[in-house]
């Protein structure tokens, strides 16, 4: 007997997913540039960057780690951006606002505190939950599952005001029957009835070559007007302050752009008790199957989501397009949705308050921040909500957060389309469809600059490979020189040196010549007379300098025939003793 019953999850986004998992892109790791973003690593700067390049930017790297030093790096990424956007690890789709706010801002101070100390535009884009090899969107199953758990507890729940004030497990105990006041330990989380649930992540299978993330800006919104004393709406503390995040969604209706598994564990034949007399089993009524929780989702989330959008069109906040949408396909899939084959469901940062909190409980728990050093008050629902946008200032065109449609199908069933909910998709892909087609042609351009950098590196690798083996053999020749001159006489080694300071002239002057009685002609002469008067010459050397000078001296001064060495007595060097 299979120990578990299980279902693939088909699952569907319907508005911008961002699930959290602590990392970022840096602006030392993304340039944004024609509507994209492009991601490179470590390997590819270094790659992509000539050796100056590389030099200011250690440069930068050994400055005092301030302000200054961190937009002299935005800068230096920024202003580089065409050799580094050629060695990209990946692209998405980034909203124009998104584009222009990132050019304006990139390399530059925000602003300055009261004390004047500049303050940084960052530029962090938080990533959404990714797989590290395909580099694509994951959903994790612990999201998932924390969601479900939510909607079964609120359905268990009943809408009763919470009791106890301790902590998260004494009121989930209660309500799912794992926890004990009178018995020791109190709580026993093997009766927790969703240990019986398993789920793992949900890997990425949207429609191949589209983009499968896309950057927003996330802004807080008020749920209702407030007008000061003079009837002019007043900005609440997030809007005055310019509050926002960036970041990395899994866009909305991709039709089932990923799929999972949930497997609930069957206990049927296993004892209730232990040998011990003690429970080990969730309670039975507490045995979820597929229906129970397809059926409490929809209870619990559809409300939230027709709630939400009602509230956020009266505000004028909402994307118009989005709302029809949503109200089609509400329409289209009731019968799914009543039947348990489909299920909504919210993950991700941004959910609300609403959707992480049951009903009844959360009355008087929602906790509101105040100002700077006030504290907060506790209220029964938010006074804010998060939404994608576009633009830090948009107050239009908003789009909610972390909405899901689930599928579930039993795994020995075949997956067949759903034409109407693949045809609500269909009008929302245009912008994908148009990236990748601009993806595409900026890809073979990237690739062609990148294949001409990489010809030009090389080009430049070989010239400093023949200069390095040109300047060893220059030094092998000096070194050989020097050694040969060590071996000489003192006398014989000025002959060597007269002998090469004449070869290095004759290579500057390049088939000139030098005037008579300079410099050159000075040498020759001081030469001659040393060897003719020196005590210390013999024979050999005394005929070593005259074929020197007679060999050089014409080919660096002018004007030098028979008579002018005759003058400078060289057969006299050279007449035997």
């Amino acid at each position: 007997m299979n120990p578990f019953a299980s279902y693939r999850m088909l699952i569907t986004p319907l508005s911008p997913i961002h699930v959290g998992t602590g990392e970022s892109y840096e602006p030392t790791n993304y340039v944004i540039e024609d509507g994209a973003l492009h991601e490179f690593d470590t390997g590819a700067v270094m790659v992509a960057l000539s050796d100056a390049d590389r030099k200011a930017l250690l440069e930068i790297g050994n400055r005092r780690p301030d302000t200054g030093m961190i937009e002299a790096l935005q800068r230096f990424f920024y202003e580089r951006r065409e050799a580094l956007m050629a060695h990209a690890i990946q692209r998405i789709p980034v909203l124009p606002g998104v584009a222009g706010f990132y050019e304006k801002r990139v390399g530059q101070t925000a602003n300055r505190e009261a004390d004047g100390k500049k303050v940084v535009n960052r530029l962090e884009i938080d990533r959404t939950s990714f797989n590290p090899v395909t580099r694509l969107p994951v959903l994790f199953g612990s999201s998932l599952k924390g969601a479900m758990r939510t909607a079964l507890l609120d359905g268990v729940n009943g809408g009763r005001p919470a009791q106890e004030r301790k902590g998260l497990h004494e009121f989930q105990g209660r309500l799912f029957r794992y926890f004990d006041e009178n018995a020791r330990p109190h709580l026993s989380l093997e009766l927790d009835p969703m240990r019986l649930v398993q789920l793992a992540d949900a890997a990425w299978n949207g429609e191949a070559g589209l983009p499968a993330a896309q950057v927003h800006l996330a802004v807080n919104r008020k749920k209702v007007e407030v007008k000061d004393q003079q009837g002019s709406v007043r900005k609440f503390q997030a809007e005055a302050k310019e509050l926002y995040q960036i970041l990395e969604c899994t866009p909305g209706w991709r039709y089932r752009a990923f799929s999972g598994q949930i497997n609930l564990q069957l206990v049927d034949g296993v004892a209730e008790k232990d040998r011990s007399g003690n429970r080990q089993l969730p309670v039975a009524n507490l045995r979820f199957d597929a229906a129970q929780v397809a059926r409490a989702c929809n209870d619990f989330y559809r409300p939230i989501l027709e709630e939400e959008c009602r509230l956020l069109h009266q505000r004028g906040f909402l994307d118009a397009t989005w709302y029809k949408a949503i109200q089609q396909f509400l329409a289209t899939t009731q019968t799914k949705l009543q039947r348990g084959d489909a299920f909504l469901l919210r993950v991700g940062r941004h959910s609300g308050a609403e959707s992480v909190t049951l009903r009844g409980a959360r009355d008087g728990h929602i906790k509101i921040m105040k100002g700077k050093d006030e504290k907060p008050e506790y209220l029964d629902a938010a006074k804010t909500l998060w939404l994608a946008a576009d633009e830090k200032d948009q107050s239009t065109n908003l789009l909610p957060f972390g909405w899901l449609l689930v599928e579930l199908l039993p795994m020995n069933t075949a997956v067949t389309d759903w034409p109407e909910l693949k045809a609500a998709c269909e009008p929302h892909l245009a912008a994908a469809r148009a990236f990748k087609d601009k993806l595409a042609a900026q890809r073979v351009r990237l690739e062609q600059a990148k294949a001409e950098a990489e010809a030009k590196r090389r080009e430049e690798a070989e010239k400093a490979r023949r200069a390095a083996e040109e300047e060893a053999r220059r030094q092998r020749e000096e070194d050989e020189r020097q050694a040969r001159l060590a071996a000489l006489t003192p006398n014989l080694r000025h002959i060597e040196e007269f002998k090469v300071a004449f070869a290095a002239r004759a290579e500057q002057l390049r088939g000139g010549k030098d005037r008579q009685n300079a410099e050159y002609h000075q040498r020759a002469q001081k030469l001659a007379k040393g060897a003719l008067e020196g005590p210390d010459w013999t024979t050999e050397e005394k005929l070593a300098a005259a074929d020197a000078i007679a060999e050089w001296l014409p080919k660096v001064v002018e004007r030098i025939d028979k008579d002018a060495l005759k003058k400078l007595k060289l057969g006299s060097l050279r007449a035997q003793p």
